[in-house]
């Protein structure tokens, strides 16, 4: 079952089953029905694509030869228990720090089991599949699963890669710490120039570019050398007015500012950009400065 003929029953009309529903169609591949808690969503993705949408996922399921469940983390096990007539299907979730434990039941029940992982931030309103095109995807499933997953990857540009089950949580961590929580320190960094008069808009647009530049560098200059900033400079005193303008106008980030600086440090040492004497200023200001 890798001929790329198999039908697809796409289960969840978020962000991440949007993105694959058009991913899929777009490269050939046949997504022949839907179901979403949220239909008047599912509806829209369904007549984009020439699926049909049905009122349960067991019902998408039945129409399809692979089930791909694009939903919430813990709503994986109440979905796969509705799935009744699933023998010889593939049944695979998107759920990152999901092993195939997850899916036992429908094992149980003659399907098999694998998963599919892109390591990408897919947000509603971005750009969806072409998102996709270049990014990772960590693949797990039997032999059967594997190979179909491996395929489907490869046709949306998807670069697979597998990442052991007992090291599934840490692997989802070190994503979600990028797609996840930075997007709540980006937000934040966003508001901290309405202190200043200048609304989101344009914070997001500077801020914005400067993410994208990081993130080639941190593609083409590896670890150590795409950290940056005042701490790789060693310059003692921006830190120190960091710290005292974050006191008063944002005091709840001086703890996280701290927590980050200090991540750069070994990266900076690593890197031979600081002496041991600027290794202990910088330390002395981050773990012990007053702001009041």
């Amino acid at each position: 079952m890798s001929d790329g003929h198999e039908t697809i029953a796409l289960i969840g009309a978020g962000a991440m089953g949007t993105a694959l529903a058009h991913g899929a169609h777009a490269a050939g591949r046949r997504v022949t029905a839907i179901a979403s808690r949220h239909p008047g969503r599912a509806q829209t993705l369904a007549d984009a694509i020439g699926a049909e949408l049905c009122d349960c996922p067991d019902h998408a399921a039945k129409k399809a030869d692979v089930v791909l469940l694009c939903v919430p983390d813990d709503a994986i096990t109440g979905i796969v228990t509705s799935l009744r007539n699933i023998k010889g299907s593939i049944v695979a979730h998107t759920a990152g720090a999901k092993g195939l434990t997850a899916l036992e039941l429908a094992v149980g029940r003659g399907a098999h089991a694998g998963s599919i992982h892109p390591v990408m931030v897919i947000a509603a309103g971005g750009r969806g599949h072409e998102a996709l095109r270049g990014a990772t995807a960590a693949i797990d499933g039997d032999a059967v699963a594997c190979k179909w997953l491996t395929a489907f990857a490869q046709d949306l540009e998807l670069s697979p890669v597998s990442i052991p089950e007992a090291h599934r949580a840490l692997y989802h961590l070190s994503a979600s710490l990028v797609g996840g929580l930075m997007t709540g320190l980006l937000a934040s960094a966003v508001d901290l120039w309405t202190h200043i008069g200048l609304d989101r808009e344009v914070a997001a647009t500077a801020l914005g570019r400067m993410v994208q530049e990081a993130g080639h560098n941190l593609e083409g200059l590896g670890v150590p050398n795409a950290v940056m900033g005042p701490i790789v400079r060693g310059d003692v005193g921006t830190i120190e007015e960091h710290l005292r303008v974050l006191a008063i106008d944002a005091p709840h980030l001086v703890p996280l500012y701290r927590n980050l600086a200090v991540l750069c440090l070994p990266y900076a040492c690593e890197r031979g950009a600081l002496n041991a004497d600027q290794t202990e200023a910088i330390t002395s200001t981050l773990l012990h400065r007053t702001d009041a």
